[in-house]
């Protein structure tokens, strides 16, 4: 059996199984780039020299514009679907049982998002009250809650506690595109569950949030918090607003992740441990906080510096 034969029944049956955004991924991935390379390879004859090859050539040259490779990550994505896509096809006894011992390279330098210096952030607060509404205080939740952008444009009105002083996270919204196998796409806007079972989680507000978010509060439940109606504002939309919120209060350019790093940046240095700066992003390990969130300041490492007894 030819490896496209296989991915056509394969594709099929996963459908059913796995959030649209995880089907539109391995869609994606599988059209732009599996069957290009193993659609006419006969399944059985797949072997882990021709797969560790094809990872080494999609860091290399992996780019569907043409412009150089993948980035280690998306090419251990790619590889991720390759080995489920063979693994489930041992399970049907389609081929024998093997392990793929496939490495991919290491990124040797992690670029990390800055963290917004403490006298931008003052600017970038006091702007949202200068400019109030829901859309600009937006701003000022994540920077208090670490809410990634897909949870702000998800965040409904029922899941704001202003009494006990909550916010719940308990979906997405993201811009889902989905291709065919026969290369064919369209895209469109999901409200689904969170990026995974950890984000799902439960933020206390800061108390200098509840003034503000109870002038903004909606009657109606079932309102999106951005934009104040029934229908979400999608992630890009949103991120363009952000972007000409700052040009026009005279705001050096911010990438809006930053808001979150710099939420869990401020949390350690308040003293908060790793673990509950953790739970509070919605990560699965504390590790990843750690490594990508974590960020101390040149401050910090003074006053740490100046702890020292010898």
């Amino acid at each position: 059996m030819k490896y496209k034969d296989w991915i056509a029944s394969w594709i099929e049956r996963k459908s059913p199984l796995v959030k649209e955004s995880t089907f539109a991924a391995y869609s994606n991935i599988i059209v732009n780039h599996l069957l290009p390379r193993f659609g006419e390879v006969d399944l059985e004859t797949i072997s882990e020299e021709q797969m560790q090859e094809y990872v080494f050539s999609l860091v290399k040259h992996g780019r569907l514009d043409g412009t150089g490779g993948l980035n280690p990550h998306s090419a251990k994505d790619v590889l991720i679907v390759l080995k489920t896509t063979l693994r489930d096809a041992m399970r049907a006894k389609m081929i024998p049982r093997m392990i793929y011992d496939v490495k991919v390279p290491i990124q040797r330098e992690v670029q990390k998002i800055p963290v917004i210096d403490k006298s931008v952030q003052e600017r970038l607060i006091q702007a949202v009250y200068l400019e109030f509404s829901s859309r600009s205080a937006g701003i000022l939740l994540c920077l208090y809650t670490g809410l990634r952008i897909g949870e702000l444009c998800a965040l409904q009105w029922k899941d704001i506690d202003l009494e006990n002083r909550l916010l719940r996270v308990r979906q997405t919204v993201q811009r889902v595109y989905r291709k065919s196998l026969d290369g064919a796409g369209k895209s469109r806007v999901v409200v689904s569950s969170p990026k995974s079972r950890t984000s799902a989680r439960e933020i206390p507000l800061a108390a200098i949030l509840v003034p503000v978010l109870d002038k903004l509060r909606s009657a109606d439940a079932e309102t999106f918090f951005v934009g104040g109606k029934r229908k979400c504002c999608e992630v890009r939309t949103y991120r363009e607003f952000f972007e000409r919120f700052l040009k026009r209060n005279g705001i050096k350019h911010i990438r809006f992740h930053a808001l979150r790093h710099t939420f869990a940046t401020r949390c350690i240095e308040a003293g908060g441990d790793c673990k509950t700066v953790s739970e509070l992003l919605g990560h699965s390990t504390v590790n990843l906080t750690l490594n990508l969130y974590v960020h101390p300041q040149m401050e910090q490492k003074r006053i740490c510096i100046d702890k020292l007894i010898f």
